[in-house]
């Protein structure tokens, strides 16, 4: 069972609405480095980072009672070849970790965690006009753990989003904890002081 955010619930309920419903792909490359598309008609910044406009469909999750891994296949625009160069330098982009996020154009801050679903590349076949992806379930063992590194002056969180919970009037943060007393949300800081050069630590 997916728990939402009120806003998004009473969203997704309305008749009539000026807010859209938007996927959102993050394709994480071997050296981390992080492809981020939106399928909509213009550009759109969620979580700090900007997702560019762009072509793209997802078919209905397949599965079956042969025990295969479940798959869902992606296609990408390839008319301007963009994510070409990057599919023959890795390997025909197998083990690249694809996030598709779910989310809704009028309330960009809210938490999406439970739109969100992690997937691995399988396979990829491309031509003059789609690459499509074949993604199935990621490997647990590719997963980071612990879940969150314990960083001194780095925060954790997504700015404004259920862990950060900010809701004042500034627009940017810098994820420190200087920047974080500077919006009067320190309590909620992410990040762990106590892990800084001079101070004692316990494990």
């Amino acid at each position: 069972m997916k728990i939402l955010p009120a806003n998004l619930i009473l969203e997704k309920n309305r008749l009539s609405t000026t807010g859209v419903w938007v996927l959102l792909l993050d394709i994480t490359l071997p050296d981390t480095s992080v492809i981020r598309l939106a399928r909509n008609t213009e550009d759109v910044v969620f979580g700090g980072n900007t997702y560019t406009a762009f072509p793209f469909e997802i078919d209905a999750n397949k599965s079956n009672a042969q025990g295969q891994i479940p798959s869902v296949a992606l296609r990408v625009s390839n008319v301007t070849r963009s994510l070409q160069p990057y599919i023959e330098q890795y390997n025909g982009a197998v083990g690249f970790s694809i996030r598709i996020t779910v989310v809704n154009s009028s309330y960009l801050a809210e938490n999406y965690t439970e739109l969100q679903m992690t997937f691995d590349v399988l396979s990829c076949l491309s031509d003059s006009s789609w690459v499509t992806f074949n993604l199935g379930a990621p490997n647990p063992l590719r997963r980071r753990y612990p879940l969150f590194r314990a960083i001194a002056n780095s925060c954790n969180w997504t700015y404004k989003g259920r862990e950060c919970n900010y809701a004042g009037g500034l627009t940017t943060c810098k994820r420190t904890l200087t920047d974080c007393r500077a919006h009067a949300n320190s309590a909620r800081f992410g990040g762990r002081p106590g892990l800084a050069a001079g101070n004692i630590r316990l494990v």
